[in-house]
């Protein structure tokens, strides 16, 4: 049943990975909570795409991608990163042994430094939600004065998207929960439109402000891309992290649910080339992260996903966070602080 991670998970002893050539072997200070991180241990990634192990008894799986941390061995071939080194990064989703551990394995290409005045809890909220909002702006293409509105302004890839975008010289327009609008616009926004207060779609045609140059959707669903639709030039650009179905993951589709979401997803990518405005679905690559570097120079400047939360590392505290999670209850990261000298 979708959602049931926060009832099933255990905490055990395991035996410490041994880091393989270009690993690091790092000792977890913080992680984070992602609606993936949920979505690929209950194998409902994307409908239900399998990615990830699966676990059993005899093989448990351990899950979490934001990490950080102190480098305490280095497997072969690693060059960038030395014991000693704080470094915080991404764990890939497909490995058994994720970052919810006192100490996990990390390809050495998916770490970086720590900027020296980030915390370790700030600096494990970053990985994910840096590396998607580089991917979504990346695909924006924005240049100083474009206008864009972001759809999901205050949470975590967001939160980050939009100071990605101040920064580039675009102006924000976006859209959140009224319980959060002074949120948005202390994180950059020129303009804030609440979800309750009507479609947002129409307050923005009804003022000045439309058409824009581009919409990043981070919610989804297919009245979002209709109200991108309405808002956008022809020549301009509907990004969205998600696709046709508002928070996929959330249940399983089964293939054919999955291959007609896809299905919609394609056709919108090749029609909008003939027709416009441009679609394009993205998100981090598997290069992805060469742009972790990227990310901790920003996030040394200021610029950080909005944090809901800091749980400490402990199973009742672990279960209420993910269950917060699933229900989409949290307003930006759920911090897990592994030490708290983190």
């Amino acid at each position: 049943m979708p959602g049931h991670l926060a009832d099933v998970i255990q905490m055990m002893d395991v035996t410490a990975p041994v880091p393989r050539d270009r690993e690091v072997l790092v000792k977890v200070l913080a992680s984070s909570i992602n609606i993936d991180d949920i979505h690929v241990a209950e194998g409902t990634f994307y409908g239900g795409i399998p990615i990830g192990a699966r676990p059993s008894p005899q093989r448990p799986v351990t899950p979490g991608s934001d990490v950080a941390g102190i480098a305490i061995a280095v497997g072969d071939g690693v060059r960038s990163i030395h014991v000693g080194d704080a470094v915080f990064g991404v764990q890939l989703p497909f490995r058994a042994r994720g970052a919810w551990e006192e100490v996990c394995a990390v390809d050495e290409r998916w770490l970086t430094i720590k900027p020296q005045k980030l915390s370790f809890g700030t600096a494990a909220a970053c990985g994910v939600s840096g590396l998607v909002a580089h991917s979504a702006i990346d695909a924006l293409k924005l240049r100083p004065g474009m206008r864009v509105v972001i759809v999901g302004v205050t949470g975590g890839i967001g939160g980050m998207a939009v100071q990605l975008a101040v920064r580039a010289g675009a102006e924000v327009i976006g859209v959140c929960g009224s319980a959060h609008v002074d949120r948005a616009y202390k994180l950059g926004c020129s303009t804030v439109l609440p979800y309750d207060s009507g479609p947002w779609e129409r307050t923005l045609l009804a003022g000045t402000e439309a058409p824009v140059d581009g919409v990043l959707d981070i919610v989804g669903g297919r009245d979002t891309e209709d109200a991108g639709r309405r808002v956008l030039r022809k020549e301009g650009v509907f990004v969205t992290v998600v696709g046709p179905e508002r928070f996929i993951g959330d249940h399983a589709l089964g293939w054919s649910g999955i291959v007609t979401i896809l299905g919609r997803a394609l056709y919108r990518i090749v029609s909008s080339r003939i027709r416009g405005p441009r679609y394009i679905l993205t998100g981090p690559s598997l290069s992805g992260g060469k742009v972790l570097a990227d990310v901790a120079q920003e996030a040394a400047a200021g610029v950080l996903p909005p944090i809901d939360s800091t749980v400490p590392f402990e199973l009742e505290a672990m279960r209420g966070a993910l269950k917060r999670a699933a229900a989409h209850e949290n307003d930006g990261r759920i911090v897990i602080e592994m030490d708290k000298a983190a």
